[in-house]
């Protein structure tokens, strides 16, 4: 009997410890806060964890919808830019970018000197650069971009440095326009085809490339398919021919001096804008001043420009857009990437000006024109064992060198 009496008594101590304590002015009844906190304690779980893991799950629900809850336009470049994809997409950004911008820009001005009668190329294309130059000032001071070489421009440097690369791609950016007013745009881009060699001519001229037998050979191919497209062309015209050669040629010394005097000292592209782009508009405007100006004052050329504004402003914004976007297929790629990619665009480019301008190909240019990319593929793979040899050399004379 006393030993039920005690096991009563403490059952009910331990349902009085099982009650919460209340303080003054709380009211009696157990709340959902208590209720809660108390089958997690009973359950040996701490809130804590309960936050934590209702947090993540928020987390995890936020990250699933994506895109979908993207309230504005930089929460959807993070969450791309998150992405585990995201060196394949913005390469695959700027390629189709860049082919788009430079296919408009070579059509747009093909319409502008043809069919539109502004027969200025000089003017036409210093419009994109003075279009470079303008965005390439406004990125630097408003802080968007760095110009770091600052301290290393000079007066003297720059005359001795920067206006012979200016001189040279103001000269093969005129040329190559002049070329539009002479042959077809299906034409020029099979002259395209030939740059590696001219480029290799050059660089090896200026003892900056040294002749591999692959590369030779694949140089002697393009020569080879070149000389076919050209012969089997019908409108051919040796003075659009000699500009075009001779646009290459200017495009070829520009990249041999810019390697030679400037040697390690790299520019980022804003940068390189706002330094060269100066020296090209001056060099443009000195042609435009001899060849172009007087005839444009008395043909009344800028109301041309004013009958429709809006083209030749696409034109000078698609001159800096492939400026631009040049780079950023470089560095999202890689050079050799981008020297394919320019091929494949201009096959792109020969079958649309068939289509858009009538031009006319025959079947003697077309094997020319297969006969040129053969070539340029031989050229390719013989450029890249020549540069891992190099570079395996290279390293090797390192090695040596560290030894001693």
């Amino acid at each position: 009997m006393n030993r039920a009496r005690t096991n009563n008594n403490n059952n009910n101590n331990n349902n009085n410890n099982s009650k919460p304590n209340h303080s003054m002015g709380n009211s009696a009844s157990s709340s959902p806060l208590h209720d809660h906190l108390n089958k997690n304690q009973t359950s040996d779980v701490d809130i804590n964890d309960i936050t934590v893991e209702h947090h993540h799950s928020h987390n995890n629900n936020n990250n699933k919808q994506g895109l979908r809850n993207a309230s504005s336009f930089s929460d959807i470049l993070t969450n791309i830019q998150s992405s585990s994809n995201y060196p394949i997409i913005k390469a695959t950004f700027f390629v189709i970018a860049w082919a788009i911008a430079s296919s408009s820009l070579i059509f747009l001005n093909k319409y502008l000197m043809s069919s539109a009668g502004f027969h200025y190329p000089m003017i036409l294309c210093s419009m994109g650069v003075l279009a470079s130059w303008a965005i390439s000032v406004l990125m630097i001071k408003t802080g968007f971009a760095e110009f770091t070489q600052r301290q290393k421009i000079t007066v003297r440097w720059y005359l001795i440095n920067v206006m012979p690369i200016g001189l040279f791609a103001a000269m093969s950016l005129g040329f190559g326009n002049y070329v539009y007013l002479y042959l077809s745009v299906s034409f020029i881009q099979m002259l395209k085809a030939c740059v590696p060699a001219v480029t290799l001519f050059v660089m090896f001229i200026a003892g900056l490339e040294k002749l591999d037998q692959r590369v030779l050979l694949g140089v002697v191919v393009l020569t080879v398919g070149t000389t076919m497209s050209a012969y089997g062309e019908i409108d051919f015209k040796w003075v659009g021919v000699v500009m075009m050669v001779t646009s290459e040629f200017c495009e070829a010394i520009r990249m041999a001096v810019l390697q030679y005097l400037l040697g390690n000292l790299r520019f980022e592209l804003v940068e390189g804008l706002y330094l060269f782009a100066p020296a090209s508009l001056f060099c443009l405007l000195l042609g435009i001043m001899w060849l172009e100006f007087p005839t444009f004052m008395r043909e009344n050329g800028m109301l041309k420009i004013l009958e429709n504004p809006a083209l030749y402003f696409t034109a000078a914004m698609l001159g800096f857009c492939v400026n631009y976007l040049t780079l950023g297929v470089i560095k999202s790629t890689s050079g050799l990437t981008f020297k394919v990619l320019g091929q494949a665009k201009n096959t792109m480019v020969i079958f649309l000006s068939v289509l858009l301008f009538g031009s006319t190909v025959t079947g003697l240019q077309i094997v020319g024109y297969s006969i040129s990319m053969i070539g340029f593929y031989i050229y390719q793979i013989g450029k890249m064992a020549q540069t891992a040899r190099e570079n395996e050399e290279k390293s090797m004379m390192h090695e040596l060198a560290s030894q001693k």
